[in-house]
């Protein structure tokens, strides 16, 4: 797995969901069965921009080329999804805010933490045929 497969992934999970908050957020929040207030669909679409922001900033930086540059954004990717995890963990479990279909953010969360945390260690797995060129 490459830091641009996964910032290409990333940046498109993000622009999907934020393009849904932007556009339809009282569907998005009853597809989570949250409540549907005017205040709470105003944020929601000041999340889908803030997401689409984020995509857009994901899909520039794709074509790093600096490793430390790279570096940082893969860290701070990182982070983000664990945060986000955990935001959504407190959401469904702790404050009861997502009361259905909390699973999707989770295992996207959890699954770009897990590919982030894999380049952030540096393991590689390499067979005899590629140490030998």
């Amino acid at each position: 797995m490459s830091y641009r497969f996964l910032s290409v992934l990333n940046a498109v999970v993000l622009a999907v969901f934020g393009a849904a908050f932007l556009a339809v957020p009282e569907t998005v929040l009853k597809f989570f069965d949250t409540e549907t207030y005017t205040a709470t669909l105003f944020v929601a679409r000041f999340l889908g921009a803030v997401l689409i922001l984020a995509a857009m900033f994901i899909w520039m930086s794709k074509d790093l080329v600096t490793p430390g540059a790279e570096w940082t954004m893969t860290i701070m990717l990182l982070v983000s999804s664990i945060a986000g995890f955990v935001l959504t963990l407190v959401g469904m479990v702790g404050s009861d805010v997502i009361r259905a279909n909390g699973w999707i953010p989770l295992v996207a969360h959890i699954l770009f933490a897990l590919g982030y945390g894999y380049l952030v260690s540096g393991i590689s797995i390499v067979t005899k045929n590629q140490k030998q060129k």
